[in-house]
């Protein structure tokens, strides 16, 4: 069964589904919604374990994509432009693949369909470790995690999951699922043929991010023969948070080829 996702739906004009990454939420992408709002329809998703939505014991993709599929049922959307940032960008080619007839057009932000390390170990460590219920505000939960992650900018995204409780913070995350399917969200679906989806695709990559390779195109083009690859440039991983207006500009385009 798929789950009750949280959402937001902003503007009007054609459909646009965004998806957030790992450790994020539909909150991080609300400023650049906004700005496309103003000629689509913007929806902004909470995945599974993430956000406000439920939280389950599994990551997989295909259960990702129906989760999102759901939502499109729920708001009497038949089709849409899937967006994806890292791990929604995993859950949107595999949306595209799983529904090409509900796929309008695809944006991946800074991920292939690959296999990636877990890169992630030290991070779960210190989110585990923090005493969430004991802290007493969120600049001593910032100065604690300084202990172990020193990048400041990484230490905020991460501390938007704390959300205030009678007595300290709990995660507002699934954090023990997250770090348990860690494996999981690092992988990605074996695909042995084309994915059926024949509509426009677009692949962004951060020029300073390390997240799309060159040994990555071959694996990109055999899925997907008419994707178009883009570095953005003056950017890292988290694409549309370095460079808004140049990723606001892609989603015009593919609005307006779709």
């Amino acid at each position: 069964m798929p789950l009750a996702l949280t959402f937001e739906d902003l503007g009007s004009g054609p459909p646009v589904v965004i998806l957030h990454g790992l450790f994020g939420s539909r909150r991080n992408w609300l400023t650049l919604a906004k700005q496309l709002a103003g000629s689509a329809r913007v929806v902004l998703v909470d995945l599974r374990n993430h956000g406000d939505s439920p939280h389950e014991q599994t990551m997989f993709w295909d259960e990702m994509a129906e989760d999102v599929r759901h939502v499109l049922d729920r708001i009497d959307l038949p089709r849409a432009l899937i967006a994806g940032h890292s791990m929604g960008g995993k859950v949107a080619m595999t949306f595209a693949n799983d529904y090409p007839d509900r796929t309008t057009a695809l944006l991946v932000l800074d991920i292939a369909p690959v296999n990636y390390p877990n890169r992630f170990g030290e991070i779960f460590a210190a989110l585990r470790n923090l005493p969430v219920a004991e802290l007493t505000s969120r600049q001593k939960a910032d100065a604690a995690l300084a202990e172990t992650i020193q990048d400041q900018p990484l230490r905020q995204f991460l501390l938007h999951n704390l959300m205030r409780t009678g007595h300290g913070f709990r995660w507002r995350m699934n954090l023990s699922v997250l770090e348990r399917e860690m494996n999981e969200i690092s992988g990605f679906p074996e695909v042995t043929a084309p994915s059926p989806f024949t509509g426009p695709v677009r692949f962004l990559a951060g020029d300073r991010s390390e997240y799309m390779e060159p040994t990555h195109l071959e694996t990109i083009h055999a899925l997907y023969p008419q994707a178009e690859i883009h570095a953005v440039a003056n950017a890292g991983h988290w694409v549309h948070a370095d460079q808004p207006t140049a990723v606001l500009a892609h989603f015009h385009r593919l609005l307006g080829a779709a």
